[in-house]
């Protein structure tokens, strides 16, 4: 039979802790919420917190959020429209992108008639 390990006074130490802690959150109604973005954003996230004077992600995402439900109804549409970010792709990704559709095409090379047009070369 195991033995079994009682668990430490730290460990007992944390667990009280935690379990204060998480009481707290609930008394105030505070729960977790798990924001995932691209990684894309992150530089420009940093930028605009350092220009407003935020020092954690957490803080933006709650005016944010305070922001968007305190609006009337037209201004929440305005706020929640998709803004498309600019991209624009690598010639090398241009290149992969070329050759796979030509690939494609060769294929299956569609309807008779159709025919592939090269891009204009363009110079600044």
């Amino acid at each position: 039979m195991a033995e079994v390990q009682e668990p430490t006074k730290e460990a007992i130490k944390q667990k009280k802790k935690r379990e204060k802690a998480a009481a707290k959150d609930a008394a105030l109604g505070v729960e977790k919420f798990t924001v995932e973005v691209a990684g894309v954003f992150k530089p420009d996230l940093k930028r605009v917190m350092a220009a407003h004077g935020f020092n954690n992600q957490q803080e933006v995402y709650q005016n944010l959020l305070r922001n968007l439900i305190a609006a009337d109804f037209e201004t929440q549409a305005w706020m929640l429209r998709s803004v498309a970010t600019p991209y624009e792709p690598s010639e090398k990704v241009l290149r992969q992108l070329r050759d796979a559709g030509l690939l494609y095409l060769s294929k299956d090379p569609g309807e008779s008639g159709d025919e592939i047009v090269e891009p204009q070369l363009v110079t600044a």
